[in-house]
C-alpha cells in the first residue's frame, strides 16, 4: 500500500523518509521552490543609502503583504550597493532574521525600536501589544522566518519552549512554562512572592491582580496553585492570539507540512540561542582547505633566501587553523553588528 503524504501525492516523498532531518529540510524547501519556480519573482529591494527606519519598514511593507506565492522566485537588491547574485538575497535573509531578534526601527506602540518578541535567550515569548496584534506583525515574523528557511538563511533562535509548545498544536496545559518566560518583571515577582513563605498580610497587593484574572485570593492552601495560574497567563493565555496569528504566518510559506509531519527539524527551524553562536569549529567546519598544493607568495619572500623558495600551502593552513581555533568565541548579535 502506498503512503498518502501531506502534499496529497500517491507517493513517499523522499523529504519524508530520509532519516536526517537537515535533510529533510533541505529536500523539502527544494521541492517547494520547484513547485513555485513559474510564479512571479519576488522583487525585495533594500535602499541602504536611506536611513534604518527606511530600510526595514521595506522589509516589513514586503512581508505584510497577503495573498503572496512565497515559494516564487526570490530576487532581492540592495540599492546603493553594486553587489548581485545570491550573495545578496543570503544578505537580505540574515538581516530580516537579526531585525527579527533585536528589533525593527519603526514606532510601533510609542516606542523606537519595535520588537515582536520579548524576554531573555531562549525564553523569548510574543509581545502582547495590540497594536502589533492589529498590524499583523506577528503573521509577519511567521512568513519571514518561513520564507528564510526555505532561501536557506539564519533560523530564528531563543523561542521559548512553552510557546513551541503550543505553536505546533500542544495544550495549555502541558506547556512546559517556567519563570524565565514570564518577560515581565512585576508578576515574576508576584509569582515569587506566591511560591515563598510570605505573610499572607504582605500579600494583599496580590489580591487585586487575581480578582483582575478571575481568580480566588491567596490563602494558605493555593499559593502554589495561584502562582501556576498567573504564570501560565502571562506566558501562554495572553499569548494566544499573538500564537495563532505567529502560525498562520508559517503556514502562508507552505513550511507547515514539513514541521507538522516532521517533528525533528522544527528544533532546526527554532534552534536554542546557544546553538546560533559562531564556534571555531563551525568556522573551521566550513573552509575547504587547499590539498598539497605550493604556492608562492611574492610578498612574503625574504630577502636572503633564494627566489625560487616557496611557502607550504599546509604550513599556512596550519597557522591559520590555529589562529581560528584560538579566536574569541562570538554570539549571533556580535556577528551581525
Amino acid at each position: 500500500m502506498i503512503e498518502s503524504t501531506p502534499t496529497g501525492r500517491g507517493e513517499t516523498e523522499e523529504w519524508g523518509v530520509v532519516s536526517d532531518p537537515k535533510e529533510a529540510c533541505w529536500l523539502f524547501s527544494q521541492n517547494l521552490l520547484h513547485s513555485g519556480r513559474h510564479s512571479d519573482n519576488l522583487f525585495l529591494s533594500v535602499d541602504i543609502r536611506r536611513d534604518r527606519e527606511e530600510q526595514d519598514r521595506a522589509l516589513i511593507t514586503f512581508y505584510k503583504r497577503d495573498n503572496v506565492q512565497w515559494t516564487a522566485p526570490l530576487q532581492c537588491t540592495l540599492r546603493g550597493d553594486v553587489a548581485t547574485g545570491s550573495g545578496v538575497d543570503r544578505h537580505v535573509m540574515s538581516t530580516v532574521i537579526f531585525r527579527l531578534i533585536s528589533g525593527f526601527h519603526l514606532n510601533l506602540g510609542n516606542v523606537a525600536i519595535t520588537k515582536i518578541f520579548e524576554g531573555e535567550p531562549d525564553h523569548l515569548i510574543p509581545s502582547v501589544s495590540d497594536e502589533l496584534m492589529d498590524n499583523n506583525m506577528f503573521a509577519v515574523a511567521g512568513r519571514m522566518i518561513g520564507h528564510s528557511f526555505l532561501h536557506c538563511g539564519p533560523s530564528f533562535p531563543g523561542l521559548s519552549p512553552a510557546i513551541i509548545h503550543v505553536l505546533f498544536g500542544g495544550s495549555l496545559e502541558t506547556a512546559p512554562v517556567t519563570i524565565q518566560d514570564c518577560p515581565d518583571l512585576d508578576v515574576r515577582e508576584t509569582i515569587l512572592k506566591l511560591e515563598r513563605d510570605t505573610d499572607l498580610e504582605e500579600l494583599d497587593p496580590i489580591h487585586q491582580l487575581c480578582l483582575s484574572l478571575d481568580l480566588p485570593a491567596p490563602n494558605a492552601t493555593n499559593r502554589k496553585w495561584l502562582s501556576e495560574k498567573i504564570l501560565l497567563h502571562a506566558v501562554i493565555q495572553q499569548t494566544r492570539r499573538q500564537i495563532n496569528q505567529f502560525r498562520q504566518g508559517l503556514q502562508d510559506t507552505g513550511l507547515w507540512p514539513l514541521l507538522i509531519h516532521r517533528r525533528d527539524v522544527i528544533p532546526i527551524l527554532f534552534p536554542r540561542d546557544s546553538e546560533t553562536a559562531v564556534t571555531p569549529q563551525i568556522v573551521l567546519d566550513c573552509i575547504i582547505w587547499p590539498s598539497s598544493v605550493t604556492v608562492f607568495f611574492e610578498s612574503y619572500k625574504d630577502k636572503e633566501e633564494d627566489e625560487s623558495d616557496a611557502i607550504d600551502v599546509h604550513r599556512v593552513s596550519g597557522y591559520l587553523k590555529t589562529f581560528i581555533e584560538n579566536g574569541a568565541y562570538m554570539s549571533y548579535d556580535e556577528t551581525n553588528l
